[in-house]
């Protein structure tokens, strides 16, 4: 199948002119279709099927919602809002808009009920009485029950206004089990950052799912899989940009905690986040909102507006606009992340001879020999107070506009979506620190003994600066309907990701080497503004990712049980990846100081797919789950998963649940192109005697011996993709409408895991990769190859709690109570085969235990609401046993464990004005401050800890 990406694209200019004209000529914002109903008093239960039937809407609610209560029927011509008051009216309940076909009833509250506005580890959904079908994220057959073997998460668009976050990155964090992948400040850890921080995904926010890595997460919006980040990761992955979906335009998120390559391919072994955004609006809808943090600093601005409403006869146009800006906070901001009032902030650098010890102190490096007294420490050390000049929040600044359009053509059903998104973010860390070699005649040479290597700061150059700027274009155009009583859906899709990393502030090696060599730099006087802008020129990386579909996709019922409809989805597939990523010349011939120089990248990948889907009903409390998916991928060949799933309900309160599936992930355009090359020079590592002999060689002991080689890196076309089974179990309890329990077990083993394969692990092995070891005509070995290899596995087991629990009060409102739990049960890998497991959970920012609890309390037209987030406690070693153990310093200070800490956001909402709402929020109310004890030369840790303190939101919303 192919596909014109670019004829895609020069639709978009069209879309927008069209959607511009219908939405000003044509909008009936006011206006709600009728229809004319005839309804016999009789059963409650009976007239929501009549009216289901005769409007062509859903109605989803528990049986035991209706039972016992009758409607008196319902004759002539209504809209929806006005048929349900009428058929409701004396039964205590009311009818919630979940979009303009679907409703659910709930007990009525003294005020019009509003849903939930904690945010809820899960949504508990009730059983539906079997009317219309709905979408569901974790199967493509349509279902009239939104519950499924697999467990699923749902946030809706109130849930997320009430939470007061901006970004779908920190309403992403926040869940329990979700942990952050790649985070926007990529230079929280300097020293990291320079060292191989310039080949990452600078400016991204990514999550994943129950720390197995982006890779093992599949996000998709609308259904649809979602393109990469243009810078790529490490130099070897790809990561999804959270930031490029603006969280206001969101209509819910649902989150399957479930292994579903089966349903949706690749990438999907650990779950599946799917974004579902806006499409629907009447007449103009505003909401606006300014933060500002307890220091009076952070402060950020937000305005969204969505117009829209019916159009012609029988379509709908939405045009949505956001923006939101953020300012950046320097680490001098906070105490707690800084030395206190002895800052070395001097125009010039801090020259120090070589071979001084220093220790870390917080955030911070003391050097403990002599230094230039321009600002000495009190006890006369130099202090390098790094962190105050790195940021802690970036500055932020998103634009974005999405337009839908959806026309009725008789029978079929055509759509159009649109998505622009442009974030530009800026950061800073301190400037470079560098070991100088000064020659002896040198003016600023101390000892003046020959060459002395000093450690010094060039201040002179300013902080190293960093400027991302991501834009974003999706464009899906689409034909939808029905034959007979199946579904059908085919649409092509254009995505699109240019991004542009602007860094100022490093130095260029050669010419900097030139200067001290002629004496031209100096450390204690001035220098010239031509000679710097030379030593430090702005390096400029540009990246682009695209990927270009087509689907067809079919799902209806093949036969009628006694027990329920045998149902079927089929579906077939196609799209096309590409990546260009081209680093600053400078970077690629490694005259810029960096440990792992980044590489040009061109790739392009087609890949296709076919599945099915069935859902059949063994009776009436036995449900099973088949589907069946087949991936072909350029590059690598084919892949088959299948997975089954089954739900049983033992009692009408009281369901087990579970999955078994196979999964896979295909190597990235990345990973089938030439891995990043540790180093470019030779290096002496001990080797077995028996690979001698070498170019250089020492003997080490009898068995031994130093060899100095040099290491490349080669390509591995014969890399597998990563393969996975997981498990899942699972009961739900639900006595009555008002209260749920679930709890699930889930295990993934995913093997074959791509890496690049350890040096150690070769030269222990020559047998196995004898392609890695490079000698000359003598046959002596002068170097080793690297390449990607498939090795090793990982184990990961969790389990989640979650508890939902509601209480309607006669006089005080109603209360809502939501609670969600994850603890890391294991989280093991085996690097090598056959070699000691590592078991990561509980250490390095793999906390056991997360929880996020939410308390609402809705009185007339106030909600509020408390949301606590809990995180477990960690220890600093990367994993059990490991040799990079904690410190002695830290030891002797008992720091090795990061403590658990709570956060507490407040939430409160009045909607006692016609029109609008308005609502002020509290994060971080108890204005906790991080403690961190883990990476060196950090205060905290940006996977989980809030910088910003206590932080005050206010906000407005209208809508018609």
């Amino acid at each position: 199948m192919s596909v014109g990406g670019q004829h895609i694209v020069r639709g978009a200019g069209f879309l927008v002119a069209l959607m511009g004209w219908l939405l000003t000529v044509h909008v009936y914002a006011a206006a709600a279709e009728t229809h004319n109903y005839s309804i016999p008093a009789g059963s409650l239960d009976d007239s929501l099927h009549a009216f289901a039937s005769q409007s062509g809407t859903q109605i989803l609610y528990a049986p035991e919602l209706t039972a016992h209560h009758r409607s008196d029927g319902l004759s002539g011509r209504f809209d929806a809002n006005q048929a349900l008051r009428r058929l409701l009216q004396g039964s205590g309940l009311n009818a919630i808009a979940v979009n303009n076909n679907t409703y659910v009833l709930k007990t009525a509250a003294p005020a019009p009920p509003l849903p939930s506005t904690a945010i809820p580890p899960i949504e508990r959904v009730q059983t539906a009485t079997k009317l219309m079908p709905v979408e569901v994220t974790g199967t493509h057959i349509r279902r009239t029950s939104l519950e499924t073997a697999s467990p699923l998460t749902i946030i809706s668009h109130e849930e997320i206004e009430h939470s007061g976050y901006q970004t779908l990155y920190d309403l992403l964090r926040a869940q329990p089990g979700i942990r952050v992948s790649n985070a926007p400040v990529a230079m929280t850890d300097g020293a990291v950052y320079q060292n191989n921080g310039l080949s990452g995904a600078t400016g991204a926010a990514s999550v994943d799912l129950r720390g197995l890595g982006s890779a093992a997460t599949l996000f998709l919006i609308d259904g649809q899989r979602m393109a990469g980040y243009g810078l790529a990761q490490d130099d070897s992955t790809t990561v999804n940009d959270l930031n490029s979906i603006p969280l206001a335009l969101i209509e819910r998120v649902e989150i399957l905690r479930d292994g579903a390559s089966a349903i949706y391919g690749s990438d999907a072994m650990a779950g599946v986040i799917n974004v579902i955004l806006r499409k629907t609006a009447t007449g103009l809808s505003l909401t606006g909102s300014y933060g500002v943090s307890g220091h009076s600093d952070g402060r950020q601005r937000r305005f969204t507006a969505s117009f829209g409403g019916q159009i012609s006869h029988d379509g709908h146009a939405l045009l949505s606009v956001d923006y939101l800006q953020r300012q950046p906070l320097l680490g001098a901001a906070r105490s707690w992340n800084t030395q206190g009032p002895h800052k070395q902030d001097s125009t010039n650098g801090s020259a120090t001879p070589g071979g001084d010890e220093f220790f870390l102190d917080g955030a911070s490096v003391r050097h403990t020999a002599d230094c230039s007294q321009q600002d000495p420490h009190a006890n006369g050390n130099c202090v390098d107070d790094s962190a105050r000049l790195t940021n802690l929040q970036t500055g932020f600044l998103s634009r974005s506009v999405l337009g839908h359009l959806d026309q009725n053509l008789g029978s079929v059903q055509a759509y159009a979506d649109l998505r622009w998104t442009q974030v530009t973010q800026r950061q800073q860390m301190a400037p470079v620190k560098e070991d100088l070699w000064l020659p002896a005649n040198h003016p600023d040479n101390k000892r003046h003994r020959g060459q002395t290597v000093y450690g010094y700061s060039v201040n002179d150059l300013g902080p190293v600066r960093d400027v991302t700027e991501s834009t974003s274009n999706h464009l899906t155009l689409g034909l939808k309907g029905g034959l007979g009583e199946w579904d059908w859906d085919t649409h092509v899709n254009d995505q699109r990701n240019r991004s542009e990393d602007r860094l100022d502030g490093l130095i260029r090696t050669d010419l900097f080497a030139r200067a001290l060599f002629n004496g031209n730099y100096r450390f204690d006087g001035h220098n010239n503004p031509q000679l710097l802008a030379a030593i430090s020129p702005t390096l400029i990386r540009h990246a682009h990712a695209s990927q270009t579909g087509a689907s067809l996709h079919l799902a209806g019922p093949l036969a009628q049980w006694s027990q329920g409809a045998l149902s079927m989805a089929l579906g077939v597939e196609a799209y096309r990846d590409r990546l260009s990523d081209t680093p600053d010349p400078l970077l690629l011939s490694n005259q810029v100081f960096q440990f792992q120089s980044p590489s040009a990248r061109r790739e392009d990948r087609w890949s296709s797919a076919a599945y099915m889907e069935l859902s059949a009903p063994l009776t009436r409390s036995l449900e099973v789950d088949l589907a069946w998916r087949m991936d072909r991928s350029q590059g690598y060949g084919r892949a088959i998963s299948p997975k089954f799933g089954v739900k049983w309900n033992l009692a009408d309160s009281f369901s087990v649940r579970g999955t078994w599936a196979k999964g896979y992930r295909a190597p990235t355009l990345l990973q089938l192109s030439r891995p990043a090359t540790l180093a470019a020079t030779g290096f002496l590592m001990q080797v077995p005697n028996q690979i001698l002999p070498c170019n250089v060689s020492y003997p080490a002991d009898e068995n031994t011996s130093f060899c100095e080689v040099r290491l490349n890196s080669v390509n591995n076309t014969q890399l597998r993709p990563e393969t996975s089974h997981s498990y899942t179990f699972g009961m739900v309890w639900a006595p009555t409408s008002d209260m749920g329990i679930a709890l699930d077990f889930y295990r993934i083993r995913r093997n074959n895991e791509i890496t690049q394969l350890p040096v150690t692990y070769a030269v222990q092995h020559p047998g196995s990769y004898p392609q890695l070891f490079q000698r000359d005509r003598h046959g002596e070995l002068y170097a080793l190859n690297q390449q990607l290899v498939n090795l090793g596995h990982t184990d990961a087991r969790t389990i989640d709690l979650d508890l939902r629990y509601g209480l309607q009060t006669a006089h005080y409102g109603h209360y809502a109570l939501n609670l969600g739990v994850n603890y890391l049960a294991r989280l093991n890998r085996e690097v090598v085969a056959n070699t000691p497991l590592l078991h990561y959970a509980g250490y390095a920012s793999q906390p056991r235990w997360s929880a996020l609890a939410g308390l609402e309390w809705r009185y007339r037209d106030w909600t509020t609401t408390a949301n606590l987030r809990y995180t477990g406690h960690y220890r600093y070693a990367p994993y059990a046993d490991s040799y990079l153990s904690c410190p002695d310093y830290l030891e002797q200070a008992d720091k090795c464990n990061t403590p658990a800490f709570v956060l507490l956001d407040l939430n409160t909402a009045y909607s006692g004005f016609r029109h609008w709402t308005l609502a002020l929020n509290v994060h971080n109310a108890l204005n906790h401050s991080p403690v961190y004890y883990g990476t060196p030369g950090t205060a905290y840790n940006p996977l989980f800890d809030d910088v910003l303190g206590r932080y005050y939101l206010f906000s407005f919303t209208y809508r018609p």
